[in-house]
């Protein structure tokens, strides 16, 4: 069986969010700028503040189940390497315009309150990739190449062994990340 490579989870991350990619995101994972123990941020753009915001928002998209969620997989600090590293000024600017009109009660309130205003941002209309919309991309892209989202979420297997060509999705338990 093949190897999966960057390309091939870019294009299946893409087919899951429903869109194309922007080129920086591209970019920054083509470049290796992947989840993990420690993600250097050579531009940082967001305060501490931002970041424990960005880390909840994130949670909140892949919480913690019986595999690690968004937080123990770092994607906070995957979006911020993304976003003050690889996006260009504008869209730095549109992501950081978004990130600053996130209800400011956001933090404060129970997991019923914080759901309401994300379902609010992933109900908001427009012609153009809204805020929110990147956001989950990120997520997506930050947690599922993280070794905690390919290891423990996906079904990794360096050698998954013969070729079973027709069995139960139930017995296999995960979707493949190899």
């Amino acid at each position: 069986m093949d190897e999966i490579n960057r390309r091939k989870l870019l294009k299946n991350v893409a087919i899951m969010t429903g869109g194309a990619l922007s080129a920086n995101v591209i970019a920054g994972v083509m470049s290796g700028a992947f989840a993990q123990d420690a993600i250097n941020v050579d531009n940082p753009v967001f305060t501490a503040d931002q970041l424990e915001l960005v880390a909840e928002i994130a949670q909140m998209i892949i919480p913690d189940t019986d595999t690690p969620g968004a937080k123990s997989a770092l994607v906070h600090d995957y979006i911020h390497a993304i976003v003050g590293d690889w996006y260009y000024e504008d869209e730095r600017v549109n992501f950081m315009t978004g990130l600053n009109a996130v209800d400011p009660s956001f933090m404060t309130r129970d997991e019923a309150g914080r759901t309401a205003i994300l379902m609010a941002l992933d109900n908001e209309e427009s012609d153009e990739k809204t805020f929110f919309a990147e956001f989950k991309e990120l997520t997506l892209i930050g947690y599922f190449s993280s070794q905690i989202g390919a290891e423990e979420e996906l079904r990794y297997e360096q050698y998954p062994g013969p070729y079973q060509g027709c069995v139960p999705f139930e017995q296999v338990g995960r979707t493949w990340a190899t």
